[in-house]
């Protein structure tokens, strides 16, 4: 071979195989045992040339380390099988896939993609079809489906494979089992999305067991297939690429195919793929890049780990997937999850759905306002660092149009400008009838869903969704658990999609969280609950913050603080109020528990006269019942706490300190002994 040659054959490996620019994996290669020895790693570049010439026999991850992306994927069959029974097999699962003999004498599959794509995409879809070929009875290595183990911010590419084609026995076979050429392998791949054509190379003559005419009518076919499909190919060069071309003369009858029209093609290229391959199949087109079709699948739609907008979104149950995907742990460590990052530092991750409550009055808009200043322009809050500048969309229900205005402008002051498009105020009197559809409909989610991508394509960044406050933007029964789901499964799917979100809503009268059915936070993340630290002719603002719920923060990241605003734009931490003496902090139990049960008699007043005349025993209990649902004059610990300003824990020693002290006073008060 000439050395232009070599060159050109060397440059096409390393295009089809790019992979790690940073090393290499070497080995000596004993032909006669079929045995690696002196397996090692080295940090030199992969040499094509001296692959191709089995001088150095390497291999390679495809990380490609420079940009974070693959352009193909691998699986390791760690076992001897017929050849032509297994790549036949390989072809009916998928005609995209091609098999490679490795130096031990058993497999290697590989997928190649049109364009670079995201190693955690890749590795999650080498894993779904892993999954697939483990169901048809393939002993696959599930530790070294590729890519996998990498670190892309440290540029460690990971797990490898002996690349193909360095030794005799490393090569690519047809369908029929039939042993190809690099440059065989090459001209199928480039036109690896003709299945016609994919198929009829390295075709041999098969004389000798009586199929004289295969090569022949497989090249009528191709040529019937050319006629109406535009490929950068001719006949002839297909001709060339069989291992035993037919001669120039039963070529020229080979594009004879003037009767024949596309129908007459389409009805019959399956039987035509049947008598190429060997297999009898039905033929369908695989799209060039299957990985996008596996994140707009039914059956493999992941709400975790999906973080392309515009994916489709399935309900629990109604899905046609045939098994549950599972993992060892040894296995699932392996995965390469991308992890959640901190939007503010030890309290606010990205990929999250969050809560921030408190009563009416509280500040909680002044508070998350200020919390998506600080996020919009990378500055810290509360004294935690906000690594990045992070887009926000703030969908504003409540407040009149030039409040947010108002509110931002202490902070435009001392901070100046967010970037471009990283802080977007949608308010409800610019929408149309001065109101936004309600959330729970598809509607409205839709609407919310196009302005995040919108606002994604115009800073590259998923942004941060808030939605102020949930009363306003809705009407659902806030009692009713099923009446809450549409709301609350669409934020869990944002989610899913990669789009963070704050949603403010009050603070429920019987316990410290969101207002309404419990089941509100069961998919939340975070639950800040504000309660509001009063001190008069005060010119601040002062909140206790509480951590009602806090997936994924640390212990020690989860204190109650006190949170002060100066209206000037800058919040700080601060200590809340002085210390109350035992009697004084009695007497606090004693106002919060009074105030919780006058509420509940304006909610729910004692029935009349009248009413207990016309309303049955049964019913006037679940009245009864319903304005003291658990079963005493008391609300919930955890409603002592938030209003008292301290933890549970600290209320259910001092509500046992309470118990006693009010039957002293009790008894003080009538002059009993």
């Amino acid at each position: 071979m000439q050395k232009s040659e070599i060159n050109k054959n060397a440059k096409l490996f390393n295009e089809i195989f790019a992979g790690s620019e940073t090393g290499r994996g070497v080995c000596n290669y004993d032909k006669e045992l079929k045995k690696k020895n002196h397996v090692h790693w080295q940090y030199q570049k992969f040499d094509p040339i001296a692959h191709l010439n089995g001088t150095i026999t390497q291999g390679r991850s495809p990380i490609i380390e420079s940009k974070g992306i693959v352009r193909w994927i691998s699986w390791d069959i760690d076992e001897e099988i017929d050849v032509k029974k297994f790549c036949g097999d390989i072809w009916l699962f998928d005609n995209l896939i091609f098999p490679f003999k490795s130096l031990g004498d058993r497999w290697h599959l590989y997928k190649f993609f049109t364009k670079d794509y995201d190693p955690f995409k890749a590795n999650k879809y080498a894993k779904v079809i892993e999954k697939k070929l483990i169901a048809k009875g393939y002993k696959v290595d599930q530790k070294h489906t590729l890519p996998t183990a990498f670190n892309l911010k440290e540029k460690k590419p990971g797990y490898w494979f002996f690349s193909p084609y360095s030794q005799d026995i490393n090569i690519c076979y047809s369908p029929l089992g039939n042993p190809l050429t690099f440059e065989q392998f090459a001209f199928r791949f480039k036109h690896r999305h003709h299945p016609l054509i994919a198929a009829s190379v390295g075709l041999q003559d098969l004389t000798k067991i009586q199929l004289p005419q295969h090569r022949h009518s497989a090249l009528f076919q191709v040529g019937l297939y050319l006629k109406f499909n535009k490929v950068d190919t001719t006949v002839e060069e297909v001709n060339d690429y069989f291992t035993d071309p037919i001669t120039d003369n039963a070529v020229k009858h080979a594009k004879k195919n003037e009767s024949y029209d596309q129908e007459h093609l389409n009805n019959n290229i399956s039987n035509y793929l049947t008598d190429m391959t060997g297999v009898k199949h039905e033929w369908k087109k695989l799209e060039e890049n299957p990985l996008d079709d596996l994140w707009n699948s039914k059956q493999y739609e992941d709400y975790a780990f999906n973080t392309d907008p515009g994916t489709m979104d399935n309900e629990p149950g109604i899905t046609e997937q045939k098994e549950l995907i599972g993992y060892d742990m040894k296995d699932y460590r392996l995965l390469e999850i991308p992890p959640k990052k901190f939007i503010i530092e030890n309290l606010l991750f990205d990929k999250s759905f969050n809560f921030v409550v408190g009563p009416k009055g509280t500040g909680k808009s002044e508070f998350v306002i200020g919390m998506c200043v600080a996020i919009s322009r990378g500055h810290s809050f509360l004294g935690r660092e906000i690594p990045w500048c992070y887009p926000v969309v703030y969908i504003d229900a409540e407040m009149y149009p030039t409040d947010p205005i108002d509110r931002e402008k202490p902070y435009l002051d001392r901070w100046g400008e967010a970037p471009d498009n990283y802080f977007h105020m949608l308010n409800f009197s610019f929408q149309d009838k001065q109101q936004f559809p309600d959330l729970a409909s598809e509607h409205m989610q839709k609407l919310i869903k196009d302005y995040l991508e919108k606002v994604e394509k115009l800073t590259g960044k998923k942004p941060l969704l808030v939605l102020d406050n949930l009363r306003s933007l809705s009407s659902y029964k806030e009692n009713d658990s099923d009446a809450w789901y549409p709301i609350g499964k669409f934020l869990f799917k944002l989610r899913g999609s990669g789009f963070p979100s704050i949603v403010v809503d009050h603070m429920g009268k019987m316990s410290p969280g969101p207002r309404g059915s419990s089941s509100k936070t069961d998919w939340a993340d975070l639950v800040l609950v504000l309660s509001p630290e009063r001190e008069k002719g005060s010119k601040v603002m002062k909140v206790k913050v509480a951590f009602d719920k806090a997936r994924g923060l640390r212990p020690e990241n989860t204190d109650e603080f006190f949170a002060q605003y100066d209206f000037q734009g800058e919040w700080t931490v601060v200590e809340g109020a002085k210390e109350l003496s035992k009697e004084e902090e009695m007497h606090k139990i004693s106002d919060i528990v009074q105030e919780w049960v006058d509420g509940r008699h304006e909610q729910y007043p004692n029935l009349t006269d009248e009413q207990q005349t016309n309303m049955s025993q049964k019913d006037q209990d679940k009245y009864y019942k319903r304005k003291f649902p658990n079963g005493s004059r008391m609300p919930v610990q955890e409603y002592i706490a938030i209003k008292f300003g301290c933890s549970v824990g600290k209320i259910n020693k001092l509500i046992k300190k309470w118990n006693k002290w009010i039957v002293n006073e009790s008894r003080e008060g009538s002059g009993a002994e």
